[in-house]
């Protein structure tokens, strides 16, 4: 297991097994979500969206084709990550990506943007790798935390976990999201949650 370290945080990159997975056999289960997605979420007209831990770039296309967002940035922490999927997204787009995506690095500890950028963020089986060990609840509420930064007033979050799925719920809830929709596969569990107008007390770290 890799990490990076900044700023006294330390979150895990993806091992050379799990990166291979990703980049070679998510396509089925991206099919399940887009499905999920697609019955569950009404995104708003020109809608900015942001994707943090975005794999081989499969679901950032499927989203970009079938929802056709004005803007969407399709991000992740491992540069490696970010190239796989430039490659994979390439050979999508063989006339050359569309004009909304953007790709680039960023710590979901630390978001690179300003506060109320996005209409929605999509972070699926990530937040767990908010700190260096998986099962470490300690980084996901700063995660949390930047995440309804960057979200606008009636933001959405919609992301998929298989760890601190109880947790994670209760912290949005505590924090002034209405959780819209929810969706379980397996031991994985689906989530669509609304940014209230006013997010009071939002609490960077887990007490």
């Amino acid at each position: 297991m890799n990490e990076t370290h900044g700023a006294n945080k330390s979150m895990a990159e993806m091992n050379a097994i799990s990166r291979f997975f990703v980049n070679n056999f998510t396509g089925r289960v991206n099919r399940r979500r887009y499905r999920w997605l697609t019955a569950n979420l009404r995104l708003p007209p020109h809608a900015t969206c942001l994707e943090i831990g975005c794999g081989n770039g499969d679901l950032a296309a499927r989203i970009l084709d079938g929802l056709v967002p004005s803007r969407y940035v399709a991000t992740d922490l491992d540069p490696q990550q970010i190239e796989a999927a430039r490659l994979h997204l390439a050979r999508h787009y063989p006339q050359g990506l569309p004009s909304p995506l953007e790709l680039r690095e960023a710590n979901m500890l630390e978001l690179p943007f300003p506060k109320e950028s996005f209409d929605a963020v999509f972070g699926f089986t990530v937040l767990h790798h908010a700190s260096s060990e998986h099962r470490d609840f300690t980084n996901v509420p700063r995660a949390l935390y930047e995440i309804t930064r960057v979200l606008r007033p009636r933001g959405i979050l919609v992301y998929e976990e298989f760890l601190h799925k109880d947790r994670i719920r209760a912290w949005l809830q505590e924090n002034g999201y209405t959780i819209a929709a929810v969706g379980r596969h397996w031991s994985r569990e689906s989530i669509v949650a609304v940014k209230s107008t006013l997010t009071p007390g939002v609490a960077a770290t887990n007490t």
